[in-house]
Order: structure tokens, then C-alpha cells, then sequence
């Protein structure tokens, strides 16, 4: 074989393979039509055999790159740029011809090497992905990136290459790497957050903090918009590659359980983004395991709960795929989530009760659903709730500089001679750096307030709460059934898989829904968020039973701090106007806005709670129960905990009151009963119980009054020394 200089064996084969594919179809149109039948047919087959051979050389020349000389471009970037080339711009194109070139690829290599021929195309693709024109969503390239991998993934033959080619999940690839050196990586790592993009806040909000807000909206519907399309498209490609077969289904959730288990650090309160993947990929592999989940989790009647397996853990996660499981090979997946805290179990415990289960040498194979729900769970922990733990922790931090340089600004007498010439210097410098983090913040908002995602969101975290509830129903059948209130102690063995659930599967969703509540209630009563029938809505009927469930049992939760979150909610949904509240602890100094208004979503929750019987039944008393229980948290700082979380109580417990005479009623039943010797089931269901209840709420109630007092008294000392070294306005007149 003859190759002119300059140009590569590989396109050679190629332009060979296109003068043929010209030829042939010229003979099977119109031009063709004049010969004989038998002539065209022999001459097509003729052409066809060469093109096989063509093609399988060309095969060959990907899978072994130097098998010819090399000289011009690489295969690789030769179908690269044909895959981002535009098909229509000239005819007979490489672009145009390449699906049936592909067609023709997969085919003579399907069952000889496939992954290995397709492999550098992507790698290739992956490179251009992470050029700066193209990584950005701010530039038209990364819709090039993502058409090109579309096409490649449309054929089914190369879809079920793809999970098996060796850089689609590589031993030595974890944490941050994950991104940029595995198949997917790159185009996972697309983002519209600023720290995966720093243009986003430098070019595309650089005036933000000084526009109005319809103006940021438009911003963020824009940016959005994007978003979305990048979703979508990462979508279509992971769910071609699933549905490709059953061992391709098991290598994709292999790949993103590992992904998972070796950023577990995301999870963490400082968390270093060099060794861990950033926020934008984090999203994506969220969003599109949402995707996923929306055929089981989008059914109003919730049909498929019962498919999720309380085991999962011991039955998919910690065995091998010749076990029937899902577990690594380096054993990262088994070891992520046999160190993850148990709702109510400690080490000891949980290591015998794997160690049992796994000797039991059983395996659940439930289908792809309770695969897909557990890693969508963990994909939100490490993702979404990460985030959102970020951002308002960004906003606390915006909150508390904005104060230091009024503060400053405001008492230049504090100052000594040399830091008062400093401060117009000072002042500059802080105030450019409080637009810097405004820039910021707008850009995280246009993501983390972002309607779509957080409905999508809401709808798994309905599923995951119908999953807990089931655990915990009484008859086990929730929600085919009415819900029915545990007993107090319960049954130990039937509870025994409740315990071994992990605790961030209650921990998520209890954090998800006080950031909606708080930062976008719109998301609580928006009617694709409350998708089911009467009685699944999750806004109307499985948060109220979530949150009266878990306080009026509090044994079946271990950790303080998620029970304290449920009290949260409810001050947050329960909360009333201070105007209208003689009892309300001003915090304004007496400016309390004229204009303030409720959001609709507080009246919509406490009508649901009316019209809730297990709350009518069991909330008072579950309240009073925990404002006793909160006393004892095992940490150093329970003393001050408590406080937040009793001042809560108190004000849900308030507005209750004032809002139906029943709650009333409940309350002075409770407190009676223990006196006569009776107790009802909606207490702890038993006098001896309630008594102690009792006697620890009137005595925690008088200590924390006291206490509170005492520093409030200590506190005018204070105030008092603070008044006297502040100037006077006299003080510049007598000099």
C-alpha cells in the first residue's frame, strides 16, 4: 500500500472507504437504475467486501496505533473532527457519511475488540472537552462535545462498547481524577457553577450585585436554560448505556458507586476540591441518577416501593458481581458503605450484623430499581445536600463580613491613629471583596434556587420518606395501607434492618426540605412537586406523617440533631406573625417590618396538620416529650444546644394553640392523664412514663427560665462598660 506523504494510513483507509460508499451509492440510486440487475448487485457486493476490508483496517489502526507507520492525523482526531463537524455544510462529507461508518465499525468489530476501537475516539473527545473553548457553557463548543458523543451513543452496539472499554472505569482513578481521567469524566465535569467555570461569575455576573432582581432572574433563567440542555443531554447518553444490557447496566452503577465512594469527603465540613470532584460534576451524576429514578419515583401510587430492599447494603453493596453484587474490585464501593453511621447501631453491632448477612449467602437482585434508588440517595448526599451545606454556609459568610465593615465603619473611634489612615485603603479592598463573593452568590443561586432541580428533587425525597415510613408502619404495608403508629418499644427483630439503614437517607431529607422551606417555599406547593393521589401528596400528607412518626417515637432515631431538624420544619411551616404573637422574642430591636408577610405555604401546613389525625393525635405530646429529651445530646456544647431547639417547641406549640382550641384540649389531656393513672398510646403508653415527662418539662422549663435570667442580668454589666468606652458626641467639642 502506496501513501501519499503527509497523510496518514488511517485517512487514506478513510478517504478509500468514502469513494467506495460514493460509488455504492450511486449504483443503488438513481444513476444505477441503467445497468443490469445482476451486474449492479455484483458490482455493490464487490464494493461492499472492500469496504469491509477497508473497515477493518481502519479497526485495526485504532486498536493498534502503530501497526502503521505514523505520519499526518491520527485516527482518532480524524473521526473527532468528523463527529463535531457539521454534516450539512458540504455533501459527501466524512461528517455526513460517519453514522454509517460507525454502523459499519461496530459491526465487523462487535464481538472482536469493539471498546478497544471505539476507546480513543472518546478519549480524543474527552481532550477537546477539556479546552477552555469548549468546557465552558458560556461557549457554543461543549454542544458540539455533547452532539458528538449523542452520535456515538445512538448506535446500540457502540452504547454497550462503551462500559466495557478499559478507560471507562480505570483501578487507578479515584477522588478527584474520577473527572479527568476516566470515559465520562470530562463531560461530566461541564458546569454552571463558578467553581467549574470561572467566567461565570467574572464575565457573565461581573455587574450582578448592581442590577435588579428581574434583571438577575433573566440571568438565571438564561444560565438555566443551559443547564438544562447539559442535563438532558447527559441523560440520554448514561440511560442509551444502561439500557445497552444487563452486564453494561451493572459496569455504569459500578462506575458511579466508586465515583461516590472515593469522594466521600464531599460530605465533610472542610473539604479539600483538590482531591475530590467539584460541585458541577457532583450535579450531573445527581441529576441524571434523578432521571433515572423517575419511572419508579413519579408513580403516584408509589406501586414499586415495595421492591427496595432495607438490605440492599449487605445484599448489592459490600458483595462482588460473582456474588451477585455490585462491589469493586479495590473494595471501595464495600468499604464507603460499611463505614457509613446507622440510623440506631453502633460498630460492634452493625460489623456482626453484616458479617451474619453476608454468611447467610444470599443476594437480593431486586432489579434496577432499588440499584437506582440507593445510588441516587448517596448521589444527592455527596451532591446536592453537600451543596447546599456550601452555600449557605457562603451566605453566612457574606452575612458576617457585610456586618464587620458597617461595624467598622460605623465606630472609627475604636480604632488607633494608624489603622484610621489605613481605612479608606481597607475599606476599598473589603468592599471589593464583598462584590467578589456577591458575584459568587449570584451565580450559586441561579443552581441552587433553581425551580427544576429542586422539584425533581423534592419527588425522590417523597419516595425516600414513603421508604422510611414503610420501615417503621406497624403492619409493614405503608403506603398500600393506611400508615399505622408504631409501639413504643416495637419488635426488636423486625426492626433489626431499620437500624442498619444509613442515617443520611433520613439526614437528606430532613436538610432538603428546611432548604426549600426556607429558601424556596414556591417548590412546596407546586403542583409537580406534589405529585400523587390523595393521601401520597407530599407536601399535604407524607411530610406531616414524617415529621409526627419520628417525634412521637423518638427510639427509632438515635441522633438528636435529626429529630431537632424536624422541629425546624415545623417552626418554620407553623411560624406566626410577631404582630400577632404577645409571647414573640424580638431580636430587631423593636423594628419589626409593618409590611411582613406570611408565605401561603405556612397556612396550607398547618390546615394539613388539622386535617391530620395521627398529628391532631400525637404532636403535642411528641413536642413536649423532645423539649425534655433535647436535655442530653452527647456533646460537649448540649448546655447551649438546647436552647434553639426548645425556643422552637415553644413557638410551635404556641401557634397550635392559637390556632385550634383542639390542640389545647390535647395539651391539658396529656398533663391530666399522668395524674389519674391513665395513659394513651399517642403518649409513651405508659403512666410512669408520661409522670417523668412531666416532671423533667416543669423542672427543665424552670432551670432554663432561671439560667436565662441570670445571664440577661450578668449581660447589663456588660452593656453598661461597652456604653462607657464608647465617645461621646460631646467629646469632639470639648477639645
Amino acid at each position: 500500500m502506496v501513501v501519499a506523504s503527509g497523510i496518514s494510513v488511517f485517512e487514506y483507509l478513510v478517504g478509500s472507504w468514502q469513494m467506495s460508499q460514493t460509488v455504492v451509492s450511486n449504483l443503488c440510486g438513481a444513476k444505477g437504475k441503467a445497468l443490469d440487475l445482476a451486474v449492479r448487485e455484483a458490482r455493490v457486493q464487490a464494493l461492499r467486501e472492500a469496504q469491509l476490508l477497508l473497515v477493518s483496517y481502519m479497526g485495526l489502526s485504532l486498536q493498534i496505533p502503530d501497526m502503521f507507520p505514523q505520519q499526518g492525523r491520527s485516527g482518532r482526531a480524524i473521526i473527532v473532527d468528523a463527529l463535531l463537524a457539521d454534516p450539512n455544510a458540504n455533501a459527501n462529507s466524512l461528517a455526513e457519511q460517519l453514522p454509517e461508518l460507525l454502523s459499519q465499525l461496530a459491526a465487523r468489530f462487535a464481538n472482536d475488540g469493539l471498546p478497544e476501537v471505539i476507546a480513543p475516539a472518546i478519549s480524543e473527545l474527552g481532550l477537546r472537552t477539556l479546552q477552555r473553548a469548549n468546557r465552558s457553557l458560556l461557549q457554543p463548543g461543549f454542544r458540539s462535545i455533547l452532539a458528538a458523543l449523542d452520535t456515538l451513543t445512538t448506535n446500540r452496539q457502540i452504547a454497550a462498547a462503551i462500559p466495557h472499554m478499559p478507560t471507562f472505569d480505570p483501578e487507578e482513578c479515584n477522588g478527584r481524577r474520577m473527572q479527568t481521567g476516566t470515559a465520562l469524566g470530562p463531560f461530566m465535569a461541564l458546569s454552571g457553577f463558578p467553581a467549574g467555570d470561572e467566567s461565570i461569575t467574572k464575565v457573565y455576573y461581573s455587574d450582578a450585585p448592581q442590577r435588579s432582581h428581574q434583571d438577575r432572574e433573566s440571568l438565571h433563567t438564561s444560565l438555566r436554560t443551559t443547564v438544562q440542555f447539559l442535563h438532558s443531554a447527559l441523560f440520554e447518553i448514561v440511560n442509551r448505556l444502561i439500557r445497552s444490557g444487563a452486564d453494561e447496566r451493572t459496569l455504569v452503577i459500578q462506575l458511579s458507586l466508586r465515583t461516590l465512594a472515593t469522594n466521600a469527603l464531599r460530605s465533610g465540613m472542610q473539604v479539600d476540591f483538590t482531591k475530590v470532584v467539584d460541585d458541577g460534576f457532583a450535579d450531573n451524576l445527581a441529576f441524571v441518577w434523578m432521571r433515572l429514578s423517575e419511572p419508579f419515583t413519579n408513580d403516584a401510587r408509589l406501586t414499586r416501593l415495595a421492591r427496595v430492599d432495607p438490605d440492599w447494603v449487605t445484599m448489592r453493596a459490600l458483595r462482588s458481581v460473582a456474588d451477585g453484587g455490585l462491589n469493586d474490585d479495590q473494595s471501595h464501593i464495600s468499604t464507603y458503605w460499611r463505614e457509613l453511621t446507622r440510623i440506631d447501631a453502633d460498630k460492634e453491632q452493625i460489623d456482626a450484623y453484616l458479617e451474619q448477612r453476608l454468611r447467610d449467602q444470599m443476594s437480593s437482585d431486586g432489579g434496577f430499581i432499588p440499584d437506582c434508588f440507593f445510588t441516587t440517595a448517596v448521589a444527592l448526599h455527596l451532591g446536592l445536600v453537600s451543596t447546599i451545606a456550601r452555600y449557605i454556609d457562603m451566605m453566612k459568610q457574606i452575612g458576617r463580613f457585610k456586618n464587620e465593615i458597617e461595624r467598622v465603619r460605623n465606630s472609627p473611634g475604636t480604632l488607633t491613629p494608624a489603622q484610621r489612615a489605613n481605612l479608606p485603603l481597607v475599606m476599598q479592598r473589603w468592599e471589593s471583596q464583598l462584590q467578589d463573593m456577591k458575584r459568587e452568590k449570584c451565580a450559586m443561586d441561579a443552581q441552587m434556587l433553581d425551580p427544576r432541580r429542586l422539584i425533581c428533587a423534592m419527588v425522590f425525597y417523597r419516595f425516600v420518606i414513603c421508604f422510611l415510613l414503610r420501615q417503621v408502619d406497624a403492619q409493614g404495608v405503608f403506603p398500600q395501607q393506611a400508615f399505622t403508629m408504631p409501639a413504643e418499644n416495637g419488635d426488636v427483630n423486625a426492626a433489626e434492618k431499620w437500624r442498619m439503614l444509613p442515617e443520611f437517607l433520613i439526614e437528606d431529607a430532613t436538610e432538603f426540605v428546611v432548604f426549600v422551606t426556607t429558601y424556596a417555599p414556591d417548590v412546596l406547593t407546586d403542583s409537580t412537586a406534589q405529585v400523587g393521589d390523595d393521601g401520597l401528596r407530599m407536601f399535604d400528607d407524607i411530610l406531616p406523617l414524617f415529621i409526627v412518626t419520628f417525634l412521637a417515637r423518638p427510639k427509632l432515631i438515635r441522633n438528636p440533631y435529626l429529630k431537632a431538624k424536624l422541629v425546624d420544619i415545623l417552626h418554620y411551616l407553623t411560624y406566626r406573625d410577631p404582630r400577632e404573637d404577645d409571647d414573640y422574642v424580638d431580636t430587631l430591636g423593636g423594628n419589626i417590618p409593618g409590611n411582613i408577610r406570611l408565605h401561603p405555604s405556612i397556612q396550607q401546613f398547618q390546615a394539613n396538620l388539622d386535617n391530620n389525625t395521627l398529628a391532631r393525635a400525637y404532636l403535642v405530646p411528641a413536642l413536649v416529650r423532645f423539649y425534655v429529651d433535647i436535655e442530653q445530646t452527647g456533646s460537649s456544647s448540649q448546655f447551649y444546644e438546647k436552647f434553639q431547639t426548645r425556643y422552637y417547641i415553644a413557638r410551635t406549640l404556641r401557634a397550635l394553640w392559637a390556632r385550634a382550641p383542639r390542640y389545647v384540649e390535647v395539651t391539658r389531656r396529656f398533663f391530666m392523664q399522668s395524674g389519674l393513672g391513665t395513659s394513651e398510646a399517642t403518649t409513651t403508653g405508659s403512666t410512669r412514663r408520661d409522670q417523668r415527662i412531666i416532671e423533667e418539662f416543669v423542672t427543665r422549663l424552670m432551670t432554663d427560665t432561671t439560667y436565662l435570667l441570670d445571664e440577661s442580668l450578668s449581660k447589663l454589666a456588660v452593656i453598661r462598660d461597652i456604653e462607657k468606652r464608647q465617645p461621646t458626641a460631646e467629646a469632639p467639642a470639648a477639645e
